[in-house]
């Protein structure tokens, strides 16, 4: 949200796209933060996500909706906002569908995803798995990985629809944006897509 801030400053008044959106008063994002929920379109291809956010913010717009296909006009929305989901939509091709929505429906947009090439794999939470080739993963994730429900690691779990993405990737899919490579430990564990930009690089006004 930092970062969000810092790169697409927000007046109050933006409407908002939540991609992905839950309930998550842990981390506080955009439904937890932005003062006007009215503002909000909170978009999931969960209906229990959406009965969670909608009684817990009466006011915030649920639409069930894939991200690979969104019902939503051109430019609908002042800000696309979405955290890690684009690793979970399916292979490269469904990514660049979501890439291609996400900038059609926006006038700018702010997404974040697990750097591939970071050495620690948040979802299975473990080293180094993230560098194999991502069916190898999925094999090496279903032998011991880290079960989030059940909060302990154990053998069994299916992870097969987590498709991590590197830097170049993410520039191919999203060309008129910036990847921005944050970091709280020695490598950027999270990258960040916001754009568009103009031929200069610069962030384009709202």
């Amino acid at each position: 949200m930092d970062l969000l801030q810092k790169w697409l400053p927000l007046r109050g008044d933006e409407r908002i796209l939540d991609i992905g959106s839950e309930v998550d008063q842990h981390s506080r994002q955009v439904l937890e933060r932005f003062p006007d929920r009215s503002k909000i379109t909170a978009a999931n291809i969960m209906p229990a996500h959406l009965q969670a956010i909608a009684a817990a913010y009466p006011g915030v717009h649920t639409v069930l909706a894939d991200a690979r296909q969104m019902p939503f006009r051109d430019r609908e929305f002042d800000i696309v906002y979405s955290n890690a989901v684009i690793e979970h939509v399916g292979d490269l091709k469904d990514q660049r569908r979501m890439a291609d929505e996400v900038r059609r429906v926006g006038k700018s947009w702010f997404l974040t995803t697990p750097n591939r090439w970071y050495p620690f794999e948040f979802h299975v939470r473990m080293p180094f798995i993230s560098w194999l080739p991502p069916r190898l993963m999925w094999k090496a994730a279903k032998l011991w990985g880290y079960d989030h429900i059940q909060r302990r690691y154990k053998s069994g779990n299916n992870y097969s629809d987590v498709q991590l993405l590197t830097a170049a990737q993410l520039r191919a899919m999203f060309p008129d944006s910036l990847i921005l490579k944050p970091r709280v430990t020695f490598w950027p564990e999270t990258l960040v897509i916001v754009g568009p930009v103009d031929e200069q690089g610069r962030l384009k006004p709202r």
